[in-house]
């Protein structure tokens, strides 16, 4: 009694993938032994995860001999990205507890017990009829009120309905109740519901949303509003869309929520997708849920979702772990969306993420705030499932060391110290403000993030100008007395920053720093650059009290690994490498059209350094990784930097039609019915933007991109130019091949090989063919290893 049984289906668990990429609609090939050719196919179903939405279909033939399923009807999306599938309601497929299948043509009912059901007759078995249970409806004028539902259970309803519906209901409540096993959703508010409470209950096994308030973008009159919602303290399972969907309403609480295995794109979805300035929507408070083991079935999504324009909206303080990868593009924790603007994301905690903590689409950060949100690692004790309360810190172990020799004695003017202590978190799970006391003073805090039970630390950097005895504590932490010695500095060099941490021999480096005069009065320094301890170059720089300004120097070092400081920094590393022109006109390139891109062509003109590449495709990002490339195979070793000229664009290119400079382990495996080759790295340009984009994740494509609009419209020719440094890529374009401006960097590249395919590629968005032109392509490598 209220286990939702599972309708014959193989895989039992997970799901098929083809053995091939799709090129039609209509049918695609499978692997060996996924399918068979069953006799009886009537009132069988596929269901296929695609991109943004789920295809459900039927199989109208299976031909064992070439292994293809062929489709009732057209699907939409399988010749853009392929499908994770299964199939189910054949009796064939009855092979596994707890499944069953029912045939309409004769009446039989089959029905695999489960492993703690050893007597299929003491089974308690219902089939739902009803797509709604109860429905609580007032009027405008005339509202429902005061209404209290405790203690209920709704369970088993048809698609297509809710389980519970209000609407123009005032000061309504469910509490403690059980909302199970429907096929529908769970409870849906619709318009004219005021002060609902939705408070306590157990809502799992959803086929739809298991809370949704529905309010409407842009009501004809202000009793068809939803406001001053309450969703508290309930926990969520196995929802088939968002656990909670609020959108369009004003003053909505989504508070101290548990959920968790949600199935649906995302797990909380708030806001409004299609809001313009006057639209109804605000006040949002999305604080305290607890989401974990989420978006099993989701690809391109968030555990939190934000849409549309908003005002006073915050979600804080949530606990989000265990995001499960996308398949296709990537799953995050927060995903600000369709148009958010106004929305503040602050004080939130997330670990065990596999592919990011936030992303946008359609939105900007300058119209929005992402701020103080913790990536921890995993805790050794798990958190409690609702987040009632706050952290409670015991400070101990208070250690200082000196940051740049790590000794815990012999501390020196003008040198950073560090000052770690242990934290104790016997509260609840959050985020809290830790102090760092001198001479009993307040000197800094930060915040910190900890899971209840578990152990965290906090670290500040501190230095000194002058000498003498410094007293230390950390919040409630013993207090430590240092003795700081030297001589008393008045300026202070700070925030130093190399314009590249790996270069080429020749090229121009700029070291970089901020000083400051933290004396009393007016104070005139000698601040030199150093390489690998001795002073290569030096300034003098006066400084009124309290000023600070900047100051930078240009190098360019023999090839060499260097030290670098200014004045008193913290040192940072630089590596110079010789490196040898690769004459690419000789070397055999190979070429390559990727599954989404085809039909391509390639023209290769080696003797003059030219080349045109035509393709098609449905994008040169994520899973679809549509381009053609013409390339050196397993070519270029190690650092290297390489540059190429666009010449131009075909007449009327899609302005995301990408073109530029391709990396990859290897760049004939893009992604198709499997995941591609790791290593991606595309450092690009289109009719408007330019850009570099990577495989931040190590999943076989790429979800990171930086791009900017180019300063007028088709600047023809330009210049690209990539470089790899160790595990990590830097690029920057040019409108004249001379000055170079723009420059990117990536992250570290999961998965970089040291031996890499190195290409010019392209490909189009919109599944349609353009071409560009390419010339003078150059290749520096290494020469060898500097020791």
């Amino acid at each position: 009694e209220g286990v939702s049984l599972t309708l014959a289906r193989a895989p039992n668990e997970g799901y098929f993938t083809p053995a091939e990429f799709p090129v039609t609609t209509t049918a695609f090939r499978y692997r060996p032994g996924d399918l068979e050719a069953w006799p009886e196919l009537a009132g069988n179903r596929i269901v296929m995860l695609l991109r943004w939405h789920t295809g459900r279909n039927s199989m109208v033939r299976i031909d064992a001999e070439s292994r293809t399923v062929h489709l009732q009807q057209p699907q939409p999306g399988l010749v853009v990205v392929p499908p994770r599938y299964y199939v189910e309601n054949l009796e064939a497929l009855l092979d596994a507890p707890g499944e069953w299948h029912f045939a309409p043509a004769s009446g039989k009912l089959s029905f695999h017990p489960p492993a703690d059901l050893p007597d299929p007759n003491q089974a308690r078995l219902t089939v739902p009829r009803l797509s709604h249970l109860l429905r609580v409806s007032g009027t405008a004028d005339r509202p429902v009120r005061n209404l209290r539902f405790y203690g209920l259970t709704f369970e088993g309803t048809t698609a297509g309905g809710s389980a519970l519906t209000l609407a123009y209901a005032h000061a309504c409540e469910v509490v403690a109740s059980h909302i199970r096993n429907v096929a529908g959703e769970g409870v849906r508010l619709d318009p004219g519901c005021y002060q609902t409470r939705i408070l306590e209950n157990a809502i799992t096994r959803t086929g739809g949303s298991g809370i949704v308030v529905a309010g409407v973008a842009h009501p004809a009159k202000w009793t068809d509003s939803i406001r001053e919602t309450r969703l508290t303290h309930n926990t969520l399972s196995f929802c088939g869309g968002a656990a909670i969907s609020d959108h369009d309403t004003l003053f909505s609480t989504i508070a101290h929520n548990a959920i968790t295995q949600n199935l649906g794109r995302t797990a909380i979805s708030v806001g409004g997708w299609r809001n313009l300035e006057e639209a109804l929507t605000g006040g949002y408070r999305v604080e305290y849920n607890h989401l974990y083991q989420v978006q099993e079935c989701a690809d391109d999504s968030g555990a939190i979702t934000t849409s549309g324009l908003t005002h006073d909206s915050f979600v804080s303080h949530n606990l989000i772990h265990q995001v499960r990868r996308g398949y296709f593009n990537d799953n995050v924790a927060i995903w600000f969306d369709n148009m958010s603007s106004g929305w503040v994301a602050e004080n939130n905690v997330f670990y065990g993420l596999a592919q990011g903590e936030m992303k946008l689409c359609a939105a900007n950060l300058v119209d929005n705030l992402y701020r103080d949100n913790f990536v921890i690692e995993p805790p050794a004790i798990a958190p409690e499932p609702l987040l009632l309360g706050v952290p409670d810190l015991a400070a101990t172990g208070l250690a200082i060391r000196s940051e740049a020799t790590g000794s815990d004695d012999g501390f020196l003017t003008g040198q950073y110290l560090v000052a770690r202590a242990e934290l104790k978190n016997r509260g609840a799970t959050g985020v809290s403000t830790v102090h760092l006391f001198v001479d009993g003073r307040r000197n800094a805090t930060q915040k910190v993030a900890s899971i209840r039970g578990n152990d965290a630390h906090v670290e500040f950097r501190l230095r000194f100008a002058t000498p003498g005895l410094r007293r230390i504590a950390i919040e409630d932490s013993p207090t430590q007395t240092i003795d700081i010695r030297g001589e008393p500095w008045s300026v202070l060099a700070d925030e130093l920053a190399l314009s590249e941490s790996v270069v080429p021999a020749g090229t121009a480096i700029t070291a970089s720093a901020r000083l400051e005069n933290v004396g009393p009065r007016e104070a005139t320094a000698a601040v030199a650059l150093f390489l690998n301890g001795e002073a290569a170059e030096s300034r003098r720089v006066t400084l009124a009290p309290g000023e600070a300004k900047p100051i930078a120097f240009q190098l360019t070092p023999a090839p060499g690994r260097y030290r670098i400081r200014i004045g008193n920094t913290p040192e940072s590393r630089l590596h110079v490498y010789a490196h040898r022109a690769v004459a690419l006109t000789t070397r055999p390139l190979d070429t390559h059209v990727s599954a989404t891109a085809g039909p391509a062509e390639f023209q290769v003109d080696t003797a003059r350094n030219r080349y045109r590449i035509q393709a098609s495709g449905t994008d040169l990002l994520h899973a679809e990784d549509s381009y053609g490339t013409i390339y050196l195979r397993q070519g270029v070793r190690g650092n290297f930097v390489s540059t190429v000229k666009v010449v131009r664009f075909s007449e009327r290119t899609h302005e995301w039609f990408r073109a530029g400079l391709f990396v990859r382990n290897d760049l004939a495996q893009s992604f198709g019915a499997e995941p591609g080759s790791l290593g991606s790295v595309l450092c690009f340009t289109t009719p408007g933007r330019t850009g570099l984009q990577w495989d931040e994740f190590g999943d076989g494509c790429m979800h990171k991109a930086s791009s900017q609009n180019h300063p007028r419209t088709e600047p023809y020719p330009m210049w690209l130019r990539l470089a790899r440094q160790g595990d990590r890529f830097s690029s920057a374009i040019s409108y004249d091949g001379i000055t170079w401006t723009g420059t990117r960097q990536t992250g570290p590249v999961p998965g970089l090989a040291e031996v890499v395919d190195l290409g010019l590629a392209a490909g189009a968005c919109d599944q349609r063919a353009y071409a560009v032109e390419f010339a003078d392509w150059t290749l520096e490598v290494e020469a060898e290893p500097t020791p």
